[in-house]
């Protein structure tokens, strides 16, 4: 009885698992779109929509609506960090690094919309640096190591307005975290800070942005405090990048959207199957005879 009941048991979950997955495949049914960059599988578009038309990049966007995702932008970055310590009854210690690195941040996508005009969005950005230059007091100093670097984390929340679909201007507050290995110390910062950003269109997919941040830091974390302590410091980062996205296309772009005709692939003819040699000869008098009273006729 134990053993009828559990088989009865798996037949019926097993139909509801069929039944299920049968009902989530018939909601996630797809049209075939045709678009500038080549065929894909997208949601369904306008009722004139008929198969093998190559949309215009208006009805891609409409078709794409406002569906949360994440964008990625890229490129390269340079630092500057500076770091004073207060002195009595003379000038101050100012120590300033120069640094040079890339940097990769992954932005969300209609996370929330203020209005028509406000988006708001989370956003992490990642740096590495290498320093290559440092002073004390304006004096150049002298590496002792070779191996160097300095890793950045900036995290907040982003506000972006668009203007005219051409230029879109962010600012983005949020919490700074910075760790470098100097050359006698390794230095550990945290802190907050503002980061301004502006994006135009290259083209239906690509973007190009350019952006500076101001952060404002504690640099006394750690063991630094007992060996040198700092009174002040902060930090300039700029940065030149890129950013493509297929879930995020734009309207307007330097490179115009144009869509292509679908590839024709060539298709060889069928060669003849190989008959017998009498067949063809056949074939060959009979073509002959019928010449002949045909020419008569002439």
């Amino acid at each position: 009885m134990k053993r009828s009941t559990i088989s009865r048991a798996k037949i019926a979950a097993a139909i509801l698992i069929l039944l299920g997955t049968a009902a989530f495949a018939k909601e996630k049914e797809m049209t075939v779109l045709h678009t500038g960059t080549g065929t894909k599988v997208a949601n369904h578009i306008p009722d004139q929509e008929t198969p093998g038309h190559w949309a215009t990049i208006s009805e891609l966007i409409e078709q794409q609506g406002r569906r949360f995702g994440l964008l990625h932008n890229w490129g390269v970055s340079w630092s500057s960090i500076t770091r004073i310590q207060k002195q009595s009854g003379r000038s101050n210690f100012v120590w300033n690094d120069q640094l040079i690195g890339a940097y990769y941040e992954m932005t969300t996508n209609n996370f929330l919309i203020m209005g028509h005009y406000i988006n708001v969005d989370l956003f992490a950005r990642n740096a590495f640096y290498y320093p290559y230059a440092y002073t004390f007091n304006k004096v150049k100093q002298v590496t002792t190591q070779t191996v160097l670097y300095g890793f950045d984390f900036f995290t907040g929340v982003k506000f972006s307005m668009n203007f005219f679909d051409w230029v879109t201007v962010s600012a983005k507050p949020g919490a700074h975290l910075y760790y470098q290995l100097h050359d006698k110390w390794h230095y550990l910062h945290l802190g907050a800070g503002l980061a301004l950003e502006a994006e135009a269109p290259i083209s239906s997919r690509w973007s190009f942005n350019i952006g500076g941040i101001w952060t404002w830091d504690n640099a006394n974390l750690g063991s630094n405090r007992r060996m040198r302590p700092f009174d002040f410091a902060w930090q300039y980062q700029a940065q030149l990048g890129f950013r493509y996205s297929k879930r995020k296309l734009n309207p307007k772009s330097f490179v115009p959207y144009a869509p292509r005709p679908p590839k024709t692939k060539k298709v060889r003819a069928l060669k003849p199957r190989n008959s017998n040699k009498a067949d063809q000869s056949q074939e060959a008098q009979q073509g002959s005879a019928d010449q002949v009273p045909a020419e008569a006729e002439a």
